[in-house]
């Protein structure tokens, strides 16, 4: 199974139409035999990742990849996907859906803020108890559930402690943010965080940490 496959499988006709097959081939994206189109009509002269292409000798593209890589929604939007609906994400939505245990047969996930690549050509098809996530152009394992709740729940802290998301990213910390925090509770979370804040893992949940409004909200409605 392929991300564009789910894709196309979830979007209607009205969302993508199906372009008319110039007959079976091997599909350039997955490698799979079925009914194609021209390579050209989906691919231009400024496509550059053809190393991420299953088949990248064919001159053919799969009408799944067609269907898939033409919805702008699949580049121009965060998103998951499990063959049955495409549902577009904000920053909440990719967390509610991080944090979700999944119990679809096949689903794949993506979170952007470039909106710049194709996610269908990048992201991986999950199964089971396995949740890969593609974060712009890195892949974050988010199966081990008992880590990810715990390094949440650690940069959480952190962050109601007074210590901003460029900080936590970073560990570049200013002299007044470790006085508002505490010398010793700073150097306890960078003690922690110094081997990890450079790993995919901890990009992505620094990305998906609260907002400054959400935290407003929470105090407005002493959550």
């Amino acid at each position: 199974m392929h991300p564009v496959t789910l894709i196309s499988r979830a979007l209607t006709v009205t969302e993508a139409p199906y372009p008319e097959s110039c007959g079976n081939d091997i599909c350039c994206v997955t490698g799979d035999v079925g009914p194609v189109v021209k390579r050209r009509a989906l691919f231009g002269p400024s496509f550059t990742d053809g190393a991420l292409l299953a088949a990248p000798e064919s001159l053919y593209a799969g009408v799944d990849a067609y269907r898939a890589m033409k919805y702008k929604w699949e580049r121009m939007s965060s998103w998951f996907c499990d063959g049955n609906v495409f549902t577009r994400l904000d920053r909440v939505g990719v967390r509610d859906a991080v944090f979700t245990r999944h119990k679809e047969l096949s689903w794949s996930g993506y979170a952007t803020t470039s909106y710049k690549k194709h996610g269908a050509i990048r992201a991986p098809v999950n199964a089971g108890a396995r949740a890969l996530w593609l974060f712009e152009t890195r892949l974050v394992d988010c199966s081990d559930r008992a880590l990810l709740f715990g390094w949440w729940g650690i940069l959480n802290a952190a962050l109601r402690d007074g210590v901003g998301r460029q900080v936590l990213e970073t560990l570049d910390c200013p002299g007044f943010v470790m006085r508002k925090v505490g010398l010793k509770r700073w150097m306890a979370f960078e003690a922690w965080a110094k081997p990890r804040h450079k790993s995919a893992l901890y990009a992505f949940l620094c990305y998906l940490l609260p907002s400054q409004k959400e935290l407003k909200e929470e105090v407005i409605h002493g959550i």
